[in-house]
Order: C-alpha cells, then sequence, then structure tokens
C-alpha cells in the first residue's frame, strides 16, 4: 500500500511538474514540492519495511518517514495558506521552506551515524506528527471548499472530496495510534490511495478538457 500510495503521489507531483514548466509559478512548485515530499516518505518507509528485526534503525527510518510526510503536508498546508500572496512573498516562503529542510535532514542524519546518540522511540512522539498531518490537510480542506473557483465548474468537484478523503485516511491513521489494530493501519493505506487517486484523476481530467490550459486550484 505503500508502494501504491507513493505512486500515485509521483504522479501528482509530476502533473505540477509539468505545470510549473508551462506557468513557472510558485504557487504550482510548492505544490510540486508538498506532494514529493508526501510521495518520497510512503516510498522510503516501503524501501525500509523489511528492516524491523533491526530495532534502533528500524526506528531511524520511522523518525525520517514521519518527518518527511508531515513536513510535506505542512508544506501543502502554508501554500494554500499564501496562495493569494505576491508572488514575490511566496516564493520567498517556499524558499524559506525548503532551506528549513536541511537541518532536519542534518538531525537525523547526525544522530543516524553517532551511536553514541540514541533517538527516543518513534511510538512516544507518533500521534504529534498525526496531529500535524490532521490540521495541515483539514485546512486544505477548508481553502478548498471556500474557494469559488472550484464550486462552479464542475471538472473540479471531485478536488475537495479527494483532499477529504485524505482527512479522512490521517484521522483513522490517529485512531491507530490510540487503537493499535491491524485492520486499522490497512484501512488508513486504503483511503491515502483512493485520496491521491482522485486528486490525480481531478487534476488530469481537467487537464484533458482544457484545451487552453489553464491552472487554478484552491
Amino acid at each position: 500500500m505503500y508502494l501504491l500510495s507513493g505512486l500515485v503521489g509521483t504522479g501528482i507531483s509530476a502533473y505540477f511538474f509539468k505545470m510549473y514548466r508551462l506557468f513557472s509559478s510558485s504557487y504550482i512548485f510548492g505544490l510540486m514540492i508538498g506532494f514529493t515530499l508526501i510521495a518520497f516518505g510512503d516510498f522510503f518507509f516501503s524501501a525500509t519495511i523489511n528492516l524491523t528485526n533491526q530495532n534502533e534503525f528500524f526506528n531511524f527510518t520511522q523518525w525520517a518517514k514521519l518527518s518527511i510526510m508531515s513536513y510535506g503536508y505542512a508544506f501543502l498546508a502554508l501554500v494554500y495558506y499564501f496562495h493569494k500572496s505576491t508572488e514575490k512573498k511566496l516564493s520567498l516562503v517556499i524558499k524559506s521552506m525548503l532551506l528549513s529542510l536541511i537541518p532536519i535532514i542534518s538531525l537525523l542524519l547526525f544522530v543516524t551515524f553517532l551511536e553514541s546518540v540514541g533517538m527516543p522511540p518513534f511510538q512516544q512522539y507518533n500521534e504529534y506528527f498525526r496531529i500535524v498531518n490532521t490540521i495541515s490537510i483539514g485546512y486544505v480542506v477548508f481553502r478548498t471548499f471556500d474557494n469559488s473557483e472550484i464550486r462552479n465548474r464542475k471538472e473540479l468537484i471531485l478536488l475537495p472530496l479527494g483532499f477529504v478523503v485524505l482527512l479522512s485516511s490521517q484521522l483513522v491513521r490517529l485512531l491507530f495510534t490510540i487503537d493499535p489494530i491491524i485492520l486499522i493501519l490497512e484501512l488508513s493505506g486504503i483511503l491515502k490511495i483512493i485520496a491521491l487517486a482522485t486528486i490525480l484523476f481531478t487534476l488530469t481530467r481537467n487537464s484533458i478538457k482544457t484545451e487552453n490550459i489553464e491552472v487554478k486550484y484552491g
């Protein structure tokens, strides 16, 4: 499920990359980076899931996945928040957020390669990351429903629904931290795939139907 989710997320990132090459918009670039981080988090976890027997390294991979994915969700929320700002201001915000990734990655690598420095178990902080994800996606849902452009265009009507399902997947995943039943974890993964697939379908469908290729999101 993580691999499939990563593939669909990559499809969304590729779509925004294509749009960015046409329009060079900071808003589109920010959305591309946000979905890229989310997809990378899924790929990273699917590639390291077999290392569960190595407790210390698995703990690091969980910290890395949680950090990357939560940063991706927060990235999307901030891009939507500054959507109506000037191009210069939005560009500055995005560049600042990208630069802030450097100390985060450096800290993770520092802790990984110095055996004398231990990382606390990720389970102690898992729910906090999930709360950040839920708040971030919740804000994106609010902004999409509040957008008159989306409400007036039938081909974009599924876009808010996709984010609602994505929010539902995060709520279910938050429930898993309280009651760790495998069925809850699987349901969260399925909802996330459905959500990302809905977003990708809506974006590509809108692109195909628009002969002059206009881009107006959120």
